[in-house]
């Protein structure tokens, strides 16, 4: 019986941020997350999930994390399932976004991408692939599942552990990936506590 394939190639491919300039540079009024998953192919998986959480850290849309954190969760699920490339219903592919909207995604984060770029190489990177990308799947799972909750000033931490991690996914550098690890245990203790907190206040009002 054959070993399991890994879901990427074991080398690194283009900097993310050559990826996500080269998304932002086309025709068109508008860009789908179709278009971007068709011309990445299996390199879709860390452009998306950096594109998806972009706009919870740098760009500070009220409502942004509802909108975004559903098509995490695909991507995640599919990382922990180990498919090879990016499948994702049509009512998610066919989502669309302005060009100049998507161009501002890109303009405000891949600076911060460059400087990652900068300190990131192919280095301490797990034996088992698949075992590196389930891992990262399950934590970006239960990241996006927190920006899917309607909490206040709790998604920005969430988003960040996110990009970290596809930042390290997209590298194959070790170091980034047990970093964002670290920052998803800190982020998923931060928002509980937000949570508990906000629920003992409700509960102080309704019994005060």
């Amino acid at each position: 019986m054959n070993a399991p394939t890994p879901l990427l190639n074991p080398q690194p491919g283009r900097k993310l941020s050559v990826v996500l300039r080269d998304l932002s540079v086309g025709n068109g009024e508008q860009i789908s997350v179709g278009d971007i998953v068709s011309a990445l192919r299996d390199r879709s998986f860390a452009p998306l999930m950096v594109i998806f959480a972009a706009p919870n850290v740098f760009l500070f849309i009220p409502g942004s994390s509802v909108f975004t954190a559903v098509p995490l969760m695909f991507l995640a699920v599919q990382l922990i399932l180990g498919r090879p490339d990016v499948w994702l219903p049509r009512f998610v592919a066919d989502r669309a976004i302005e060009r100049a909207a998507f161009e501002r995604i890109v303009t405000v984060s891949v600076p911060y991408v460059e400087r990652v770029e900068r300190l990131a190489r192919p280095r301490w990177w797990p034996t088992s692939h698949l075992l590196a990308e389930r891992l990262i799947g399950i934590a970006a799972l239960i990241l996006a599942m927190f920006l899917f909750l309607p909490i206040p000033f709790a998604n920005g931490l969430p988003a960040f552990s996110i990009i970290m991690l596809a930042l390290g996914l997209s590298e194959r550098d070790g170091y980034w990936f047990a970093a964002g690890l670290l920052l998803t245990l800190f982020s998923t203790a931060f928002v509980t506590g937000m949570v508990f907190l906000g629920g003992f206040a409700i509960l102080e009002l309704l019994f005060k």
